[in-house]
C-alpha cells in the first residue's frame, strides 16, 4: 500500500451541484441553525473522490479530518447550480502519519469564484517521507490570551452523526459504524469535525458578522452525546476561538474567523 504522488496538483473536471432550499434547510436543521460551513457540502463527494486517487481504500480506513480552512468570496446562491473542482495539493509525511492537503474551488454559474477551501486529511499510523506539493495555509500557533469575548455551550445529540451524514453527504463509516470506528483505532463513532465546526460557528459568529475566512484544527475526536463549549476572543478585525468537550479537552483548536467588517 502506498500513496500515488503523481496526482498532486492535478485538478479534477468541474462537477455541478444544485444548491437547493431544501438542502440548505436540512443542513441547518442538522447542526442547530444556519451556518456558513454549508459551503463544504457541494464539494463533499468530489473531495472523497479526489482523495481516493492519492490513497487506496486500505489507507483511507485510517484517515481522519485534520484541519479545515474556508475562504469566502460570496455566499452560495440558493436555488442555483454551482460547479466545484478539487485537487490533491500536497502529500507530506511525518513520523506519526501522512498529511494530504486537498484544495477545493467553488464557482457560480457565471464562473465567478464563490469560495476556496483547504481540506487537511491525516492518515494515522502511516508514516512516509513524502514532501510533495504545498500544505494548507498556516493557522495560529499560540493560544488565545485573556478572557473570552463570549462563550457558548451546545449539546451534540446522539443522532448527530447520522443527521449530519444525511445533510452533508459525508458517510465516512467512522461516524456511523461502531465496529468500523473501533477497528480504525477509535473508541467508537465520532462526530464529524465539520459538524462540530458548524455548531461552534453559531457562537463564533453570534454577532452576525460575515466570515471572509473560517478555519480550525480538529485536535481531538468528540463523541455524540457530549457537549461542545466554544470560547471566542476578539482578534483585530476578526475572532479567535477554540471548542472543548465536557471534560475540558480541546477538540477544535487554532480557530480563526476573519470577518468582512471589524468587530465592534
Amino acid at each position: 500500500m502506498s500513496f500515488d504522488g503523481s496526482v498532486v496538483g492535478r485538478w479534477s473536471e468541474p462537477r455541478r451541484f444544485d444548491v437547493t432550499p431544501a438542502g440548505v434547510a436540512g443542513y441547518a436543521d442538522a447542526v442547530g441553525g444556519p451556518s456558513p460551513v454549508y459551503a463544504v457540502v457541494p464539494a463533499m463527494e468530489l473531495v472523497f473522490a479526489v482523495a481516493g486517487t492519492a490513497a487506496p481504500a486500505e489507507l483511507r480506513a485510517r484517515v481522519v479530518h485534520g484541519q479545515q480552512d474556508i475562504f469566502f468570496h460570496r455566499r452560495l446562491p440558493v436555488g442555483e447550480t454551482v460547479t466545484v473542482r478539487a485537487a490533491v495539493l500536497g502529500l507530506h509525511g511525518k513520523r506519526s502519519g501522512t498529511v494530504a492537503t486537498i484544495g477545493v474551488r467553488t464557482y457560480d454559474g457565471d464562473g465567478a469564484l464563490l469560495n476556496e477551501q483547504y481540506v487537511t486529511e491525516f492518515y494515522r499510523g502511516i508514516p512516509t517521507d513524502l514532501r510533495l506539493g504545498t500544505p494548507s495555509p498556516a493557522l495560529p500557533a499560540d493560544a488565545p490570551d485573556g478572557p473570552p469575548l463570549r462563550t457558548g455551550t451546545a449539546p451534540l445529540p446522539l443522532d448527530l452523526p447520522r443527521r449530519y451524514a444525511d445533510a452533508s453527504g459525508d458517510r465516512n463509516p467512522i461516524h456511523l459504524d461502531e465496529e468500523f470506528a473501533r477497528a480504525a483505532g477509535l473508541p467508537g463513532v465520532i462526530v464529524h469535525g465539520l459538524a462540530s465546526l458548524a455548531v461552534a460557528s453559531h457562537t463564533v459568529l453570534a454577532d452576525g458578522a460575515e466570515p471572509a475566512r473560517l478555519s480550525c484544527r480538529f485536535t481531538r475526536p468528540i463523541a455524540p452525546g457530549d457537549t461542545l463549549t466554544t470560547r471566542v476572543w476578539a482578534d483585530g478585525a476578526g475572532h479567535r476561538f477554540e471548542s472543548v468537550d465536557r471534560a475540558g479537552a480541546v477538540v477544535l483548536g487554532a480557530g480563526l474567523a476573519e470577518l468582512t467588517r471589524p468587530v465592534i
